[in-house]
């Protein structure tokens, strides 16, 4: 079923810039829609995807080409008939089909009703492109002229106003837009669509005496002939722009007067340039030359606005291409009439005089870039144009520098594979192979001696290899499908074996023709082919791999290993397809190959996470409509207990569905049961047995764990209001539905009667990267803004996401939105943790964060909650934040919106299948505003006092068959008598009952009152701060609880472990709900000289018996020997602690007695960790031992 605004034939409706092109097409009569996905314009083949029953029906062909350049070429197959095509792509593609472009934009096909348009998406901000490309030069340099639409109705009316100019004047137009227009959007007024006569239902035939081969074969000595015709079809391109009206002369006065300044800009500059001046209550002020087209230019326009106007600024984005002709222009006038010229002409635009700044021509610009510039120029100038207008102007470049003034210290929030992605899997194994390869004391270099793998890099999902924790697996980049070739220049003159990683839609890009040359010169690499069966990077576009199209029709499914194996031409070249998820295996498959001579090919056969889980996903709702329940489901389940926060785990994987949880014992590696997708990469590792299965069943639907929200019961707020235009922005990370918030308001905009724009920020959105949107109203719809709010200038600040949040008002990041005189906020308080704060190398602190915000909101008008967490807590996800978020911000009243406009915008955008959560979420959102307290009272998770831990863990010593009750009471007592010794404050009490009760479960009371002893042995010698006696009351008990095979037995089944999981996954055992275990043990036997170590899948019934079986650890002396050595060792530096009265030798014995704090992990992870921490010990040691000696006075002993 198409959506109906593309079936629309009158009214406002809103698209994004990627919809509107494919509007603009419809409306325009296409017969082809072609091209090669990449951002910004990637957006464009999902909606012909949704639209595929429109095409089909009309006969329309939606094709994507295997590569840019095999799309054009298929415009100039379109071109031997009256047909109009248009291909897409981004700027880099631009250059893989110049070749294409340069032949065809020779030929001359003489069919009027015809066109061929080239949209190219160009990134002035490189937020998603890799290059710093500007398409009007190779446009230029190709002969094609340019369109550049401005607004986002110019975008959709001008594909036709292409159509109309390329079949009139036989040449290819390149219609370029940016991405703050393709990512962006707005309302725009519809027309009919015109669908094409002539299609793939109503096929016709060509005739051969109409195909003149001087007209179509664009080789000598055709070339030079059509080359001569290029003059004759430009100067009918500009009659026909004159004609549409495409270039426009603004506020230019019909009286024949000089004016100090003007504006010559087009395309996305325009918009900013309007929106400066709007600000700085300047409208209509300067005359402004509007031009549509760039190249070629219209000179005679041209002329006729600088005879008018002495001073000439250029607005553009990168380098000077409209500058450099308008000063050609200028020179000519000036040779032309040196007499008669009425005025000096200054033109400027990349540089500014008097020292001011000119438009960047690094990145891009903004409507604040331009206040900032313009305005300072203004002042300078004193040009009579700003009369009375200076105070204006000076607070806006006052307000643009209080917010470039902040200086916020965040963290980077770096991109990864998102839960689940098979490019994980073998990233781990290759970063595996490399670390271990390379070093020479591995077991693994002991034949071959060490090795090292240089690994070239690709396009596709598989570049954001160059972030943690994958750096080393890209340690170049060419281009995409170049990956091979830049290994090929290198390999003749190296010994490293090398390495590519290419996606299935690279492949079929350019990336076979890099392996057929690497056939060809016997080069020493190997190919891993990521088949993921999508074009995961830009949005899940089929490939010739797949058996369908973008119109969903049946397709012949190309197979990667058949085509390598043609390519092979028989040779004994290993072609070898392989589940990456079959982690052992793979990783003896990839390091087997890898190690060969020559080219070897590697398919990593797993379908993209993305793709794989929404189809799960729907297949569990449908399970959900149909039953109420779900009667099974699966989770990875990390138990805090065992978990020693080594980060092993989150430093291999990199992976955002693991998070960081405080416990009693610190900071533990978790997963997120919102993110969380359960693939076991983490698992897969084997680094520690903190790792299990849970499976959930169910016989019923779930009771309800909270009261119906009764909408009708909460109050109506009084709806906001405002002058002229209100900025709205939103901040998260990629998946927490930024676009879906920019949608609601949107539409819930346009029912309300405004005009609206939008941006949103795309690109890595879904795999982890820092997102932003931007929503603007206005009430008076000819008034051009641009569609992001202004430094300073939002009204509302949307903070799905704190650290992105206080990204958006960070002027490092180009964001800026807030002031404190203008903007009101609604946060969520919850911490995303980064890729490197998950593996402990960064961190922040999310209050400072939070008040680090509400410094730059206005005063009561700053509203943050752990909307997260309440969205878990109540609906089972915290993917709902978002319209909690929203709701909370109708409550509040700063959204300009009645609560009408809003149901229908949420219904129209969620869809009836997702409608009854997220309307719940909406009105649970009114509800924390109504009564934040209530809700703040379930998220804030309380530590349990000194006299609840003990009551808490005695009733659980009582349960011990047959000593249960004598435990519990010398339990109680030893506390008491300790708390009498020890004038602690209550948490450091808390922690030592804790850590007691620990001791008890781990060995016996014996252990446990040691630890006691120990205690009170340092707590008596300590200062009155009892520095010290802290450090040991946690650091003890780390290494005298050592989680051997029988303590991690306990910790994964103790009773209070199992009624906490049961609280995390809802299980409600009355309600017939269960719980089952699957533990992914690998214990480790030291017996009769020999090292036993094996997988074991366990049972909880397994480990029950294993729990009691403490005798082991007396019968097997040399098991865990290191970790009771280094027991004995600290216990040693325990009792050597003494008085020390001088500060300095203090606090390096407070140093050593903190050292078990680096030691973590188990095993081999471990086993360094604990030499190191000695080495320091001994090094701190001697610095005490050296200021002993300088003062013989300062009280020392030690052992």
């Amino acid at each position: 079923m198409s959506d109906e605004r593309f079936r629309a034939s009158k009214g406002i409706r809103a698209f994004t810039g990627n919809e509107l092109l494919l509007k603009g097409g419809l409306e325009g009569g296409i017969a082809l829609f072609t091209g090669y996905p990449g951002s910004p314009i990637s957006d464009v083949f999902d909606s012909i995807y949704f639209n595929r029953d429109l095409f089909l029906e009309h006969g329309i062909v939606g094709q994507i080409a295997n590569n840019e350049a095999l799309a054009v070429a298929r415009l100039n197959g379109c071109r031997m008939a009256n047909l109009r095509a248009m291909a897409v792509m981004k700027s880099v593609g631009l250059h893989v089909a110049s070749d294409g472009i340069a032949i065809g934009n020779l030929a001359e096909p003489k069919h009027p009703e015809g066109g061929a348009l080239i949209v190219v998406g160009d990134d002035p901000w490189n937020e998603t492109t890799q290059i710093v490309s500007d398409s009007r030069f190779l446009s230029q340099h190709l002969q094609a002229p340019i369109l550049e639409p401005s607004t986002f109705q110019e975008i959709k009316d001008w594909i036709n106003i292409g159509f109309e100019l390329s079949g009139a004047c036989n040449l290819y137009v390149t219609f370029l837009i940016t991405t703050p227009q393709a990512d962006g959007g707005g309302s725009v007024v519809v027309k009919s669509n015109v669908y094409p006569k002539i299609n793939s239902n109503w096929k016709m035939t060509l005739s051969n005496q109409e195909l003149d081969v001087k007209d179509f074969v664009m080789i000598p000595p055709h070339t030079s002939q059509k080359e001569a015709t290029l003059q004759a079809r430009y100067k009918k391109f500009i009659e026909k722009i004159r004609e549409k009206n495409l270039n426009s002369l603004l506020y230019f006065n019909s009286q024949n007067l000089e004016v100090p300044l003007g504006f010559i800009t087009s395309g996305m500059s325009y918009c900013y340039l309007e929106h400066a001046l709007y600000e700085m209550d300047l409208k209509a002020l300067f005359p402004i030359l509007k031009l549509g087209s760039t190249y070629p230019l219209d000179q005679e326009l041209v002329k006729k606005f600088l005879e008018r106007v002495k001073t000439v600024i250029v607005i553009e984005e990168k380098r000077p291409f409209l500058e450099n002709q308008i000063k050609v222009i200028a020179q000519g006038m000036a040779q032309e009439r040196a007499d008669s010229f009425s005025h000096e002409i200054s033109i400027y635009g990349k540089e500014f005089p008097h020292a001011c700044e000119g438009i960047p021509q690094v990145r891009g610009i903004n409507t604040s870039i331009l206040i900032d510039r313009l305005g300072k120029l203004f002042l300078t100038l004193g040009i009579p144009q700003i009369k009375g207008k200076e105070k204006k102007i000076e607070e806006e470049i006052k307000l643009i520098q209080e917010t470039s003034n902040l200086n916020l210290q965040i963290p980077v929030r770096t991109p990864t594979f998102c839960p689940g992605c098979p490019h994980r899997d073998s990233a781990i194994v290759s970063l595996k192979m490399k670390k271990e390869f390379s070093d020479p004391n591995s077991i693994k270099t002991k034949k071959s001696g060490p090795v090292d793998f240089v690994f070239h890099g690709e396009s596709g999902c598989h570049s954001m290899l160059q972030f943690a924790p994958n750096e080393g697996l890209m340690q170049n980049y060419s281009g995409m499908g170049l990956g091979g070739g830049t290994g090929a220049g290198i390999d003749p003159f190296i010994k490293n074996k090398q390495v590519v990683f290419l996606g299935d839609s690279t492949f079929f890009h350019s990336g076979m023709i890099a392996i057929s040359d690497s056939i060809k010169n016997n080069q020493n690499i190997t190919y891993i082919i990521l088949d993921n069966k999508t074009t995961a990077m830009t949005g899940h576009q089929p490939t010739p791999g797949n058996d369908f199209d973008i119109l969903g029709r049946k397709t012949l499914q190309q197979k990667i290993e058949r085509i390598v194996r043609a390519l092979a031409g028989g040779e004994n070249i290993p072609v070898i397809r392989a589940n990456p998820e079959e982690r052992e295996s793979y990783s003896r498959l990839i390091e087997n190959l890898a190690l060969k001579e020559g080219v070897k090919v590697v398919i990593a056969d797993k379908e993209c996470a993305i793709t794989f889980h929404r189809r799960t996903r729907k297949e569990k709702k449908s399970m959900v409509r149909e039953k109420g329940y779900l009667p099974s489901q699966e989770f990875i389940n990390i138990t805090p207990d065992v978990c020693e926060a080594c980060h092993e785990c989150t430093q291999t994987t990199g992976c955002p569905g693991l998070t960081i949880e405080d416990t009693d014992f610190g900071p533990k590696v978790v997963t997120d049961l919102s993110t969380c997708v359960a693939d076991g990469a983490c698992m897969k590792g084997k680094v520690c047995p903190s790792f299990e299965k849970v499976v959930i069943t169910r016989k019923k639907s779930a009771r309800k764990t909270f009261n119906e929200i009764k909408v009708g019961e909460i109050p109506l707020p009084t709806v906001s209001n405002f002058d002229s235009s209100y900025y709205i922005s939103t901040f998260a990370v990629g998946g927490m539905g930024a676009g879906v918030i920019s949608a609601i308001l949107v539409r819930a905009g346009i029912e309300e009667g405004y005009s609206v724009l939008f941006q949103d920020k795309k690109g890595l959105a879904i795999r982890n990267g820092g997102v932003y949107g931007h929503v603007v109203y206005s009430k008076n719809s000819n008034q051009v803004l641009a569609p992001q709010a202004p430094y300073g200038k939002a009204d509302l600040v949307l903070g799905i996401d704190l650290l992105e949040t206080a990204r958006g008002l960070d002027p490092k990041a180009n964001m800026q939105v807030a002031s404190p005189f203008r903007s009101s906020a609604i946060v969520n308080s919850h911490k995303t943790e980064t890729i490197l704060t998950l593996m402990h190398k960064d961190s922040f602190n999310a209050s400072e964060i939070e008040d680090q915000i509400k410094k730059r909101i206005k005063k009561e008008k700053f509203f943050c909650i752990d909307f997260s967490q309440i969205s878990e807590n109540i609906l089972g996800s915290k993917l709902y934040t978002n319209l909690l978020i929203i709701g909370a911000a109708y409550q509040k009243g700063e959204l300009p919106l009645r609560l009408e406009s809003l149901e229908k915008a949420i219904k129209e955008t969620v869809g009836e299948e997702d409608l009854k959560e997220n309307s719940q979420a909406f009105h649970l959102g009114r509800e924390i505003v109504c009564n934040p307290k209530k809700f703040l009272n379930s998220i804030v998770k309380k530590r349990c006092t000194y006299d609840e831990t003990i009551s808490l863990k005695a009733e659980f010593l009582k349960k011990r068959i047959f000593i249960g009750e004598k435990l519990a009471l010398k339990y109680r007592q030893s506390m008491e008598r300790a708390i009498r010794w020890m004038h602690l404050d209550e948490v450091s009490n808390q922690k030592i009952a804790l850590r007691f009760y620990e001791l008890i479960q781990y060995e016996s009371m014996e252990v446990a009152e040691l630890y006691l002893s120990l205690l009170w042995e340092v707590y008596r010698k300590d200062h009155k701060d009892f520095i010290a006696t802290k450090a040991v009351i946690e650091n003890l008990f780390k290494v005298m609880a050592i989680k051997d095979e029988i303590y991690v037995s306990h910790l994964l089944t103790s009773q209070e472990k199992i009624e906490r999981d049961k609280l995390r996954y809802r299980v409600d055992e009355s309600n017939g709900d269960e719980i089952h275990y699957t533990h992914f043990n690998r214990p480790h036997f030291s017996l009769l000289g020999l090292e036993l170590e094996f997988d074991f899948h366990t049972k909880n019934w397994m480990l029950n018996i294993m729990k009691y079986c403490k005798f082991l650890r007396r019968l097997l002396p040399l098991w865990h020997a290191r970790e009771k050595a280094f027991r004995n060792w600290y216990i040693d530096l325990v009792r050597g602690f003494n008085y020390f009265l001088d500060t300095e030798v203090y606090m390096k014995y407070v140093q050593i007695l903190k050292i078990p704090e680096t030691v973590s992990g188990y095993r081999e992870i471990r086993y360094p960790k604990m030499e190191e921490a000695r080495k320091k010990v001994f090094n701190l040691l001697s610095d005490i031992e050296f200021l002993k000696k300088q003062n013989p006075n300062t009280k020392f002993s030690f052992k």
